[in-house]
Protein backbone atom coordinates (compact mmCIF):
# COMPACT_ATOMS: atom_id res chain seq x y z
CA UNK A 1 0.00 0.00 0.00
CA UNK A 2 0.98 3.74 -0.79
CA UNK A 3 -0.27 7.09 0.84
CA UNK A 4 -1.71 9.44 -1.71
CA UNK A 5 0.49 12.00 -2.97
CA UNK A 6 -0.50 15.01 -5.66
CA UNK A 7 1.62 16.54 -8.59
CA UNK A 8 3.09 19.87 -9.25
CA UNK A 9 1.96 22.83 -11.10
CA UNK A 10 3.42 24.79 -14.25
CA UNK A 11 0.35 26.99 -15.54
CA UNK A 12 2.79 29.01 -17.50
CA UNK A 13 3.24 26.45 -20.38
CA UNK A 14 -0.66 25.76 -20.33
CA UNK A 15 -1.49 29.04 -20.88
CA UNK A 16 1.14 29.45 -23.87
CA UNK A 17 0.07 25.97 -25.72
CA UNK A 18 -3.43 26.56 -25.74
CA UNK A 19 -4.00 29.02 -28.34
CA UNK A 20 -1.53 27.56 -30.50
CA UNK A 21 -3.62 24.41 -30.15
CA UNK A 22 -6.98 25.84 -31.04
CA UNK A 23 -5.32 27.25 -34.24
CA UNK A 24 -3.64 23.78 -35.00
CA UNK A 25 -6.38 21.56 -34.10
CA UNK A 26 -9.18 21.40 -37.05
CA UNK A 27 -7.31 20.71 -39.77
CA UNK A 28 -4.72 17.92 -37.63
CA UNK A 29 -7.78 15.83 -36.94
CA UNK A 30 -8.46 15.47 -40.34
CA UNK A 31 -5.35 13.61 -41.04
CA UNK A 32 -4.58 10.33 -40.15
CA UNK A 33 -1.67 9.82 -37.24
CA UNK A 34 -0.92 12.82 -34.81
CA UNK A 35 3.21 12.71 -35.66
CA UNK A 36 2.57 15.29 -38.25
CA UNK A 37 3.70 19.06 -37.89
CA UNK A 38 3.15 22.26 -39.78
CA UNK A 39 2.08 26.22 -39.11
CA UNK A 40 -1.76 27.37 -40.48
CA UNK A 41 -1.68 31.27 -41.48
CA UNK A 42 -4.07 33.26 -39.06
CA UNK A 43 -6.97 32.64 -41.59
CA UNK A 44 -9.73 31.03 -40.79
CA UNK A 45 -8.96 31.43 -37.22
CA UNK A 46 -12.34 31.13 -35.58
CA UNK A 47 -13.71 28.81 -37.69
CA UNK A 48 -10.99 26.41 -36.69
CA UNK A 49 -10.86 27.00 -33.12
CA UNK A 50 -14.99 26.24 -33.26
CA UNK A 51 -14.64 22.97 -35.26
CA UNK A 52 -11.30 22.05 -32.49
CA UNK A 53 -13.77 22.60 -29.40
CA UNK A 54 -16.57 20.45 -31.37
CA UNK A 55 -14.45 17.57 -32.17
CA UNK A 56 -12.87 17.58 -28.78
CA UNK A 57 -16.05 17.85 -27.45
CA UNK A 58 -17.59 14.73 -28.95
CA UNK A 59 -14.40 12.65 -27.34
CA UNK A 60 -15.64 14.46 -23.94
CA UNK A 61 -19.39 14.06 -24.83
CA UNK A 62 -18.49 10.16 -24.53
CA UNK A 63 -17.92 10.25 -20.87
CA UNK A 64 -20.49 12.75 -19.83
CA UNK A 65 -23.78 11.90 -17.93
CA UNK A 66 -25.52 9.91 -20.57
CA UNK A 67 -27.86 6.88 -19.94
CA UNK A 68 -26.89 5.01 -17.10
CA UNK A 69 -28.80 1.55 -17.39
CA UNK A 70 -29.87 -0.91 -14.60
CA UNK A 71 -27.25 -2.10 -12.27
CA UNK A 72 -26.89 -4.79 -9.92
CA UNK A 73 -27.93 -3.79 -6.57
CA UNK A 74 -25.38 -2.80 -4.67
CA UNK A 75 -23.95 0.08 -3.09
CA UNK A 76 -22.19 2.62 -4.78
CA UNK A 77 -19.00 2.68 -5.32
CA UNK A 78 -18.34 6.05 -2.82
CA UNK A 79 -20.24 4.05 -0.07
CA UNK A 80 -18.18 1.16 -0.46
CA UNK A 81 -14.27 2.77 -0.39
CA UNK A 82 -16.08 4.78 2.72
CA UNK A 83 -17.08 1.79 4.49
CA UNK A 84 -13.94 0.31 3.81
CA UNK A 85 -11.69 3.03 4.60
CA UNK A 86 -9.26 2.73 1.05
CA UNK A 87 -9.36 3.42 -2.08
CA UNK A 88 -8.70 0.40 -4.88
CA UNK A 89 -6.86 1.11 -7.77
CA UNK A 90 -6.46 -1.11 -10.72
CA UNK A 91 -3.26 -0.44 -12.57
CA UNK A 92 -0.94 -2.95 -15.49
CA UNK A 93 2.10 -3.79 -14.65
CA UNK A 94 3.11 -3.87 -18.55
CA UNK A 95 2.30 -0.86 -20.31
CA UNK A 96 4.84 2.13 -19.98
CA UNK A 97 4.75 4.92 -19.95
CA UNK A 98 1.07 4.74 -18.87
CA UNK A 99 1.05 2.52 -16.54
CA UNK A 100 3.50 -0.21 -15.22
CA UNK A 101 5.94 -1.56 -12.19
CA UNK A 102 9.02 0.46 -12.39
CA UNK A 103 12.59 -0.39 -11.15
CA UNK A 104 11.42 -0.31 -7.39
CA UNK A 105 8.60 -2.65 -8.23
CA UNK A 106 5.97 0.85 -7.82
CA UNK A 107 3.22 1.28 -10.01
CA UNK A 108 4.14 4.13 -12.10
CA UNK A 109 3.31 5.90 -15.12
CA UNK A 110 0.86 8.94 -16.65
CA UNK A 111 -2.27 7.08 -15.57
CA UNK A 112 -0.69 5.79 -12.57
CA UNK A 113 0.39 9.44 -11.10
CA UNK A 114 -3.39 11.14 -12.30
CA UNK A 115 -4.70 8.12 -10.40
CA UNK A 116 -2.72 8.95 -7.60
CA UNK A 117 -3.40 12.95 -7.87
CA UNK A 118 -7.36 12.23 -7.97
CA UNK A 119 -7.21 9.98 -4.65
CA UNK A 120 -7.39 12.36 -1.76
CA UNK A 121 -10.37 14.13 -4.14
CA UNK A 122 -12.15 10.50 -4.44
CA UNK A 123 -11.61 10.11 -0.41
CA UNK A 124 -13.04 13.58 0.25
CA UNK A 125 -16.11 12.41 -1.78
CA UNK A 126 -16.05 9.07 0.27
CA UNK A 127 -16.28 10.82 3.57
CA UNK A 128 -13.13 9.95 4.02
CA UNK A 129 -9.85 11.66 5.81
CA UNK A 130 -7.11 12.59 3.13
CA UNK A 131 -4.16 10.75 3.54
CA UNK A 132 -6.09 7.42 3.42
CA UNK A 133 -3.81 4.49 2.21
CA UNK A 134 -4.52 3.02 -1.62
CA UNK A 135 -4.68 -0.60 -2.42
CA UNK A 136 -2.57 -1.00 -5.78
CA UNK A 137 -3.97 -4.35 -7.92
CA UNK A 138 -2.66 -5.45 -10.63
CA UNK A 139 -4.37 -6.15 -13.38
CA UNK A 140 -3.90 -7.15 -17.29
CA UNK A 141 -4.99 -6.30 -20.42
CA UNK A 142 -7.32 -9.32 -20.31
CA UNK A 143 -8.39 -9.49 -16.59
CA UNK A 144 -8.93 -5.41 -16.37
CA UNK A 145 -12.40 -4.74 -16.89
CA UNK A 146 -13.70 -7.91 -15.05
CA UNK A 147 -11.75 -6.74 -11.83
CA UNK A 148 -13.76 -3.78 -12.27
CA UNK A 149 -17.39 -5.35 -12.70
CA UNK A 150 -16.53 -7.76 -9.77
CA UNK A 151 -15.98 -5.04 -7.44
CA UNK A 152 -12.10 -6.07 -7.13
CA UNK A 153 -11.25 -2.53 -7.95
CA UNK A 154 -12.82 0.73 -7.76
CA UNK A 155 -10.69 2.84 -10.84
CA UNK A 156 -8.50 1.55 -13.89
CA UNK A 157 -5.56 3.02 -14.17
CA UNK A 158 -4.14 2.50 -17.58
CA UNK A 159 -4.10 3.21 -21.16
CA UNK A 160 -7.95 2.26 -21.36
CA UNK A 161 -9.33 3.17 -24.73
CA UNK A 162 -13.10 4.75 -24.09
CA UNK A 163 -15.52 3.63 -27.10
CA UNK A 164 -18.99 3.31 -27.34
CA UNK A 165 -19.27 -0.11 -27.13
CA UNK A 166 -17.47 0.23 -23.63
CA UNK A 167 -19.34 2.28 -23.03
CA UNK A 168 -22.15 0.07 -22.42
CA UNK A 169 -20.67 -1.90 -19.34
CA UNK A 170 -18.37 0.95 -18.29
CA UNK A 171 -18.04 4.51 -16.75
CA UNK A 172 -15.26 7.00 -17.76
CA UNK A 173 -13.80 9.95 -16.70
CA UNK A 174 -12.64 12.88 -19.06
CA UNK A 175 -9.83 11.55 -21.68
CA UNK A 176 -6.27 12.32 -20.04
CA UNK A 177 -4.29 11.44 -23.24
CA UNK A 178 -5.07 10.62 -27.04
CA UNK A 179 -2.51 7.50 -28.91
CA UNK A 180 -3.30 5.98 -31.57
CA UNK A 181 -2.60 2.54 -32.86
CA UNK A 182 0.88 1.87 -34.25
CA UNK A 183 2.80 -0.68 -36.46
CA UNK A 184 6.36 -1.60 -36.18
CA UNK A 185 7.70 -4.08 -38.80
CA UNK A 186 10.90 -6.71 -38.88
CA UNK A 187 13.98 -4.93 -40.44
CA UNK A 188 14.51 -6.42 -43.95
CA UNK A 189 10.82 -7.42 -44.12
CA UNK A 190 7.57 -6.05 -45.46
CA UNK A 191 7.14 -2.64 -44.62
CA UNK A 192 3.09 -2.08 -45.19
CA UNK A 193 0.13 -4.41 -43.74
CA UNK A 194 -0.86 -5.29 -47.68
CA UNK A 195 2.67 -6.91 -48.14
CA UNK A 196 1.92 -9.35 -45.48
CA UNK A 197 -0.01 -12.39 -47.46
CA UNK A 198 0.48 -15.15 -45.04
CA UNK A 199 2.88 -13.79 -42.72
CA UNK A 200 2.07 -14.13 -38.61
CA UNK A 201 1.42 -10.40 -37.42
CA UNK A 202 1.56 -9.96 -33.50
CA UNK A 203 -1.01 -7.63 -31.28
CA UNK A 204 -1.77 -7.83 -27.42
CA UNK A 205 -4.81 -9.60 -26.17
CA UNK A 206 -7.67 -8.14 -24.82
CA UNK A 207 -7.19 -4.57 -26.36
CA UNK A 208 -9.32 -2.60 -29.03
CA UNK A 209 -5.71 -2.55 -31.53
CA UNK A 210 -6.47 -6.76 -31.59
CA UNK A 211 -9.81 -5.68 -32.85
CA UNK A 212 -8.99 -3.31 -35.20
CA UNK A 213 -6.04 -5.58 -36.15
CA UNK A 214 -8.86 -8.46 -37.35
CA UNK A 215 -10.72 -5.73 -39.09
CA UNK A 216 -7.94 -4.61 -40.81
CA UNK A 217 -5.99 -7.38 -42.00
CA UNK A 218 -9.32 -8.89 -43.15
CA UNK A 219 -9.88 -5.96 -45.50
CA UNK A 220 -5.97 -5.52 -47.07
CA UNK A 221 -3.89 -8.75 -45.87
CA UNK A 222 -6.55 -11.55 -45.01
CA UNK A 223 -3.64 -14.62 -45.61
CA UNK A 224 -2.24 -13.20 -42.67
CA UNK A 225 -1.93 -14.90 -39.38
CA UNK A 226 -2.84 -12.79 -36.38
CA UNK A 227 -0.59 -13.58 -33.17
CA UNK A 228 -1.87 -13.00 -29.94
CA UNK A 229 0.26 -11.97 -26.71
CA UNK A 230 -0.38 -11.34 -23.33
CA UNK A 231 2.50 -8.28 -23.26
CA UNK A 232 3.81 -5.68 -25.78
CA UNK A 233 7.48 -7.08 -24.19
CA UNK A 234 6.82 -10.60 -25.63
CA UNK A 235 5.53 -9.62 -28.88
CA UNK A 236 8.52 -7.23 -29.75
CA UNK A 237 10.80 -10.08 -28.66
CA UNK A 238 8.87 -12.31 -30.82
CA UNK A 239 9.61 -9.50 -33.56
CA UNK A 240 13.14 -9.13 -32.52
CA UNK A 241 13.34 -12.77 -33.21
CA UNK A 242 11.81 -12.94 -36.47
CA UNK A 243 9.21 -15.21 -35.36
CA UNK A 244 6.55 -12.36 -36.52
CA UNK A 245 6.51 -9.74 -39.28
CA UNK A 246 5.13 -7.10 -37.55
CA UNK A 247 3.73 -6.06 -34.66
CA UNK A 248 0.59 -3.49 -33.50
CA UNK A 249 0.08 -1.71 -30.28
CA UNK A 250 -0.77 1.62 -28.65
CA UNK A 251 2.45 3.77 -31.02
CA UNK A 252 3.46 5.88 -27.19
CA UNK A 253 3.47 2.29 -25.62
CA UNK A 254 5.36 1.22 -28.38
CA UNK A 255 8.10 3.91 -28.70
CA UNK A 256 8.23 3.62 -25.17
CA UNK A 257 8.95 -0.52 -24.60
CA UNK A 258 11.08 -0.12 -27.34
CA UNK A 259 13.44 2.77 -25.73
CA UNK A 260 13.43 0.48 -22.99
CA UNK A 261 14.46 -2.92 -24.34
CA UNK A 262 17.11 -1.54 -26.60
CA UNK A 263 16.82 -4.47 -29.57
CA UNK A 264 20.17 -4.72 -31.62
CA UNK A 265 18.45 -4.92 -34.75
CA UNK A 266 15.83 -1.43 -35.01
CA UNK A 267 12.52 -2.43 -36.67
CA UNK A 268 10.64 0.12 -38.99
CA UNK A 269 8.45 1.88 -37.41
CA UNK A 270 4.94 3.18 -39.51
CA UNK A 271 4.79 6.56 -39.59
CA UNK A 272 1.34 7.14 -39.57
CA UNK A 273 -1.26 5.45 -36.81
CA UNK A 274 -4.34 3.63 -37.82
CA UNK A 275 -6.49 4.43 -35.35
CA UNK A 276 -7.39 7.43 -32.68
CA UNK A 277 -7.35 5.85 -29.25
CA UNK A 278 -8.72 8.22 -26.25
CA UNK A 279 -7.27 7.22 -23.33
CA UNK A 280 -9.37 7.60 -19.83
CA UNK A 281 -9.57 6.37 -16.07
CA UNK A 282 -12.24 3.84 -16.19
CA UNK A 283 -15.08 2.42 -13.51
CA UNK A 284 -18.50 0.79 -12.87
CA UNK A 285 -21.08 1.67 -14.92
CA UNK A 286 -23.11 4.08 -13.46
CA UNK A 287 -21.04 5.19 -10.28
CA UNK A 288 -22.08 9.09 -11.08
CA UNK A 289 -20.45 10.21 -8.25
CA UNK A 290 -16.69 8.56 -8.75
CA UNK A 291 -17.25 10.01 -11.79
CA UNK A 292 -17.84 13.40 -10.80
CA UNK A 293 -15.11 13.66 -8.34
CA UNK A 294 -12.31 12.02 -10.64
CA UNK A 295 -13.47 14.44 -13.16
CA UNK A 296 -13.08 17.32 -10.15
CA UNK A 297 -9.58 16.70 -9.51
CA UNK A 298 -8.74 16.08 -13.39
CA UNK A 299 -9.84 19.26 -13.94
CA UNK A 300 -7.76 20.89 -11.32
CA UNK A 301 -5.26 19.07 -12.50
CA UNK A 302 -5.53 20.03 -16.23
CA UNK A 303 -6.46 23.97 -15.51
CA UNK A 304 -3.62 24.11 -13.35
CA UNK A 305 -0.92 23.07 -15.53
CA UNK A 306 -0.24 20.17 -13.76
CA UNK A 307 -0.77 17.52 -16.12
CA UNK A 308 2.76 18.95 -18.50
CA UNK A 309 4.70 18.03 -15.43
CA UNK A 310 2.88 14.56 -14.97
CA UNK A 311 3.74 14.12 -18.55
CA UNK A 312 7.29 15.08 -18.68
CA UNK A 313 8.04 12.86 -15.78
CA UNK A 314 5.85 9.93 -17.52
CA UNK A 315 6.89 10.03 -20.96
CA UNK A 316 9.99 12.00 -20.99
CA UNK A 317 11.42 14.78 -23.52
CA UNK A 318 8.35 14.04 -25.92
CA UNK A 319 7.00 16.54 -28.31
CA UNK A 320 3.31 16.64 -28.14
CA UNK A 321 1.25 17.75 -31.10
CA UNK A 322 -1.41 20.59 -30.99
CA UNK A 323 -4.21 18.01 -31.04
CA UNK A 324 -3.18 16.56 -27.73
CA UNK A 325 -2.74 19.83 -25.99
CA UNK A 326 -6.17 20.90 -27.07
CA UNK A 327 -7.77 18.46 -25.44
CA UNK A 328 -6.70 19.61 -21.58
CA UNK A 329 -8.21 23.18 -22.18
CA UNK A 330 -11.27 21.84 -24.10
CA UNK A 331 -12.20 18.81 -21.83
CA UNK A 332 -11.54 20.06 -18.33
CA UNK A 333 -14.66 21.08 -16.74
CA UNK A 334 -15.15 24.11 -14.67
CA UNK A 335 -16.77 24.08 -11.22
Amino acid sequence: MTMVRGGGVSGGRAGRIGARARAHCAERFAGPGFGTRGRSSGRGRPLRRAVAAGLLAAAFALTGPGAEGPRAARADALTEIGARGMLRLGYREDAPPFSYLDDSKRPSGLAVELCQAAAPGVARAAGLPEGQPIEWVPVTAATRFEALTEGRIDLLCGPTTQSLQRRETMDFSIPYFVDGAGIVFRKGGAERLADLTDDPVGVLNGTTTETLARKVLAEVAPGAQLVIFDSHVKGLEALQRGEIEAYLGDQSILLYQLGRLRPTVQPVIARRTLSREPYALAMRRGEAGLRLAVDRELSRIYASGAIWDMIGDALGKVQISPEIEAIYEVVTIPE
